[in-house]
């Protein structure tokens, strides 16, 4: 008996292509509609009306991306006194407002891809309103090609699409060349701007540990205060015992 490898046998019913479609409605409905969740305060006005007020007037949207990135953000933003006005109900993504900076600053956790999208346009109405538009996309180190020999030693080094100005105090910043790209609600967001045909920076911090200690953060910190985000100087992580194995 003889065999013809590598050829391609389309399905001649249409049962294939209908168990096919109800698999992908059924992967759509998983997720969901994304709908904001606001935190209100009872004594003053609305976070969601204070932020109507920065609306009105130019403002900046910075955009920090990566796992568990969250924590490092509540901690060093403002020095932890910062705390987010809306999340998305997917629970990955939330908003900070920053009105005396004019400042508006999202955090993104979200690793799912089919979330991407949606989440982008959740955030199109500040994409499109922002007078700039910043995104920081925390990566492995592992993932970057081309590593020249003086970075390799580093625990934290950043590269830059389509610069707006911050990295230019930054001599540290190189920019992001070929075949690395950057993926994720950042890139997404910087997309959505190109296309209205307005300017965005995509800056990639490649990290040799997605756990952020006072060493890796330091590059991170650097660029957000270039960036006009009030963060602390320092970055400290506190480890909890999770066993009594080693004392």
């Amino acid at each position: 008996m003889s065999l013809n490898f590598g050829e391609i046998v389309e399905p001649s019913t249409r049962a294939f292509w209908d168990e096919y479609d109800e698999e992908a409605a059924e992967e759509e409905s998983t997720f969901g509609t994304l709908e904001w969740i606001w935190y209100h305060n009872q004594e003053e006005s609305t976070d969601e009306q204070e932020m109507q007020k920065t609306l009105q007037h130019p403002f900046d949207f910075v955009l920090i991306e990566g796992q568990k990135v969250g924590g490092f953000v509540g901690k060093v933003l403002q020095n932890g006194q910062c705390k987010p006005v809306c999340q998305l109900s997917c629970g990955t993504v939330s908003v900070f407002h920053l009105p005396a900076e004019k400042l508006l600053l999202c955090v993104s956790e979200e690793l799912e891809p089919n979330l991407f999208g949606p989440i982008t346009q959740k955030l199109s109405r500040w994409l499109e309103a922002a007078e700039t538009v910043s995104t920081v996309s925390l990566q492995p180190a592992v993932l970057y090609k081309g590593l020249a020999e003086h970075e390799q030693e580093k625990v934290c080094f950043i590269k830059v699409l389509g610069g707006a100005g911050a990295e230019s105090s930054l001599a540290d910043v190189g920019p992001l060349e070929a075949p690395n790209v950057i993926t994720g609600v950042a890139a997404g967001a910087a997309s959505y701007r190109k296309f209205s045909g307005k300017p965005a920076a995509i800056y990639g911090c490649y990290l040799d540990s997605v756990i952020l200690d006072s060493v890796s953060s330091a590059p991170i910190l650097r660029l957000l205060k270039a960036l006009r985000v009030p963060c602390a100087d320092r970055y400290e992580l506190k480890f909890k015992a999770s066993s009594n194995l080693y004392m």
